[in-house]
């Protein structure tokens, strides 16, 4: 703001040899920043240190040269400093953000990212064939590292992520096999142990990760239930103890332990082994 004699209270502007203005100010932390680009009037100029004077008097003035860190950059930093995260919790956001956020954002700054900007890079993901279950994941897991650069870091003076509507995963209803379904499946697969898979994912309530991991020794010798060791996640395995009945259908039916099935009963009841 100008005084009597012309001076401004905050901030200097100067005519450069071109005819144009550039303003500078001195921020919070004692250093000397330029606008980022120069000025046809000296009003606008004055208008440009007015509102960073603003910002530094409401406490939310952020280091413009924070900002240009690549999204990219501090979204896999964001990741390797969350103390807590259980690995696949942590394998999930890497591959969500390799897979639908660094192709298309990875490479802006942080400090150019914009509310419109998040919109279009949604509206490609859904345009390009992507769940809108998986966009959400996406969305929210770039909303929260952004929260991080506002809240904490102080590199943003609000989140770009203001979307409505776009944490939203509203999945549509998965169909769900009749039990007639589910043995017409197990019949038709060509190998036994692909129609015990079928059988065992459908009745005992096994993960994939689960299922795959069984060995022959998981298996009761009468096929009545699979004890559940480990788990395969991804390349890895990791352990995991439960047990799972395994339900009987008809005397034309064998079961994973190759004994002949008895009277039909409900699906399986998990419960946990003994030590």
């Amino acid at each position: 703001m100008a005084n009597k004699r012309g001076h401004r209270r905050f901030g200097h502007v100067r005519k450069l040899p071109s005819g144009r203005y550039q303003a500078s100010y001195l921020g919070p932390d004692g250093q000397r920043r330029t606008a980022p680009t120069t000025f046809a009037r000296k009003t606008d100029a004055d208008v440009y240190l007015s509102r960073i004077e603003a910002t530094i008097s409401q406490g939310e003035w952020t280091d413009p040269s924070r900002a240009k860190v690549r999204l990219v950059d501090y979204a896999e930093r964001w990741i390797e400093q969350r103390a807590g995260l259980r690995p696949r919790t942590v394998e999930l956001y890497r591959w969500l953000l390799a897979r639908h956020v660094v192709p298309g954002l990875g490479g802006v700054a942080l400090g150019e990212l914009t509310t419109a900007l998040v919109r279009q890079w949604r509206a490609d993901l859904l345009a390009s064939g992507v769940s809108q279950t998986m966009a959400a994941k996406a969305y929210r897991l770039l909303r929260a590292v952004l929260n991080t650069a506002v809240d904490e870091d102080r590199i943003l003076a609000r989140n770009p992520c203001r979307v409505r509507g776009a944490d939203q995963e509203n999945p549509a209803e998965r169909p769900v096999l009749t039990l007639p379904q589910v043995f017409e499946l197990a019949d038709a697969m060509r190998y036994r142990r692909l129609r015990m898979l079928i059988i065992v994912t459908s009745f005992a309530t096994l993960r994939w990760g689960e299922a795959t991991a069984l060995r022959r020794q998981d298996v009761a010798h009468d096929g009545s239930w699979v004890r559940v060791n480990r788990t395969h996640r991804g390349r890895r395995s990791g352990d995991r103890r439960r047990a799972a009945e395994v339900p009987r259908r008809g005397p034309d039916y064998q079961h994973p332990g190759g004994g002949a099935a008895g009277a039909g009963r409900a699906p399986a009841r998990v419960r946990r082994p003994g030590p």
